[in-house]
């Protein structure tokens, strides 16, 4: 039972790992939290639903996912960003108000009732003496997989590195020519390529609503601030870390005990590392 009590945090966690993950897409190349991440990748799961619904195949599914939150994403960027002045940081509250429109549309589209997405057919496998769906195997190596691949993308070519430059200081990257126009809405559409991807395997695991969305966003940002801002590997572990955590509170202490689980364990670590397990004292991205 402890087993399958560990798997079933490990794939709560990875969740919580791909909304840190999606933040900080946004956060190390254009220098924006966009708190509307988690909002949109709800939003893809649902788009899963009808797309399912219509008899097409899983990769045309994903790709449809894909381009939808790319495109609700962009559009975020041009409604809620574009237009605030240089360093106001009111992005904190009209990423917010777009996450909210968001999970209305999302209510009026689909209903606000709890929906299962089936993917495809699976059966629970037998592991290390506890017992796992397939799906949740597949989120479980998202974050590690998908992580390592943006990682790889922002560290290793010259858009990744001309996205943190932008990130650390914007006026600099325009006197060198860059369009920083286009890193910011490149960055929203790889974030919103990314929510698409994983969307519907977030709402495959899980029976969720459209308002599950405020949750999954509060909890990513544990995970990023745990995991410290900028920082891929950061979000990964604290996720798994969350999630775990979680998972065997409520088995072992009481269910409901998970939440608060949770928070003691986040106000504990900043009160010794207030940058989060691998956090830097600056967050210097170039």
């Amino acid at each position: 039972m402890t087993a399958t009590a560990v798997f079933a945090g490990l794939s709560t966690g990875a969740i919580y790992a791909l909304i840190a993950i999606g933040y900080n897409i946004t956060l190390t190349s254009s220098g924006v939290l966009n708190f509307a991440f988690a909002n949109v990748l709800v939003f893809g799961g649902f788009v899963a639903i009808s797309a399912v619904k219509a008899g097409l195949p899983l990769p045309l599914v994903l790709l449809l996912c894909a381009l939808a939150c790319a495109a609700m994403s962009v559009l975020v960027e041009r409604a809620a960003i574009r237009f605030m002045s240089q360093g106001s940081h009111a992005e904190l509250i009209t990423t917010l108000g777009a996450g909210t429109i968001i999970t209305a549309v999302t209510a009026v589209l689909w209903g606000s009732d709890p929906r299962r997405l089936t993917l495809f057919d699976q059966h629970p496998v037998d592991l290390l003496t506890g017992r796992v769906l397939p799906v949740n195997l597949i989120l479980i190596a998202m974050p590690v997989v998908l992580g390592l691949v943006l990682h790889l993308l922002f560290q290793r070519t010259r858009f990744g590195l001309a996205s943190r430059a932008q990130a650390f200081d914007r006026e600099a990257t325009m006197v060198r020519g860059v369009d920083v126009r286009w890193l910011s809405v490149s960055a929203f559409a790889i974030a919103g390529l990314f929510a698409g991807l994983t969307g519907p395997f977030v709402l495959m695991s899980t029976s969720a609503g459209p308002f599950l969305a405020v949750e999954f966003a509060l909890k990513g940002f544990v995970a990023l601030a745990l995991g410290g801002l900028g920082s891929q590997l950061g979000a990964v572990v604290a996720g798994f870390v969350i999630g775990l955590v979680e998972s065997l509170a409520n088995l072992y202490i009481g269910s409901l005990v998970g939440n608060y689980a949770v928070f003691a364990l986040f106000i504990l670590v900043l009160l010794f590392r207030p940058n989060g397990l691998f956090g830097s004292r600056r967050l210097r991205l170039v």
